[in-house]
């Protein structure tokens, strides 16, 4: 073709196809500006936040409830909200106030940008709605967790709960699979221990009247006290 029919083509292209191909490129350049100003912001983000976790460890007690508020309002959704939350559980529940804590942990539960940080709320909410006599919900919220790394630790809770409330062929089937739920190379002695406490005997499950940790603390302060009968001079 000559350089005048070419031109011709081009320009029939052009016509066509010019405007799409502009708003395809306008696009790509504006998705890359976007990409690399939320980056950034996100780094920005990060970086006070953490700042200001840091100052918030740190701070007095008196200083605490503010920066804590600061947080909640500035950094909604982020690991350091959920922080906050479970250490205002903590100090909840070392004070009595189980209902100020539960709710402290569904707050940190609902905040945490990932499971991990999810699943270790609802670990220590199970067990504070079973401190406040709802085995049920606790039970449920046992359930939720489905990371391996915190399996092993609800399953040994729900038996804990079962056998607590006297269904001893649920504790032991839970803490068989807590068990289970363990890698290849970790040793939790205290857990078989339960789980053979909790075997059936001649192919019953015994109802115990207390629950295992109730009755091993009883144990070492029976082992503690002829111990030291056994050691006291003779009158």
């Amino acid at each position: 073709m000559s350089d005048e029919e070419q031109i011709n083509r081009f320009n029939e292209w052009w016509n066509e196809n010019g405007t799409s191909l502009l708003v395809a490129v306008g696009l790509a350049i504006a998705g890359i500006v976007g990409w690399n100003f939320y980056s950034d912001s996100r780094q920005q983000s990060i970086e006070a936040s953490t700042a200001l976790y840091a100052q918030y460890v740190d701070a007095t007690a008196e200083a605490k409830e503010a920066l804590a508020e600061q947080i909640k309002t500035e950094f909604p959704s982020t690991s350091v909200r959920s922080l906050v939350a479970l250490a205002e559980a903590k100090k909840a529940a070392d004070e009595g106030d189980l209902a100020a804590a539960s709710q402290a942990l569904i707050e940190a539960r609902d905040a945490a940008p990932d499971a991990l940080l999810a699943e270790l709320a609802m670990i220590r909410l199970a067990k504070v709605q079973y401190a406040q006599g709802d085995a049920q919900s606790a039970l449920q919220t046992l359930q939720g967790i489905r990371n391996a790394g915190y399996r092993s630790w609800a399953l040994e809770l729900t038996g804990d709960i079962y056998l607590a409330e006297g269904q001893t062929e649920q504790a032991y089937a839970a803490y068989s699979s807590a068990m289970d739920s363990l890698d290849g190379d970790t040793n939790r002695p205290l857990l078989e221990i339960k789980r053979d406490n909790a075997a059936p005997a001649d192919g019953e499950f015994t109802v115990f009247a207390q629950p295992l940790d109730q009755a091993l603390k009883r144990a070492r302060e029976t082992l503690a006290t002829d111990e030291d009968a056994a050691t006291a001079p003779e009158e």
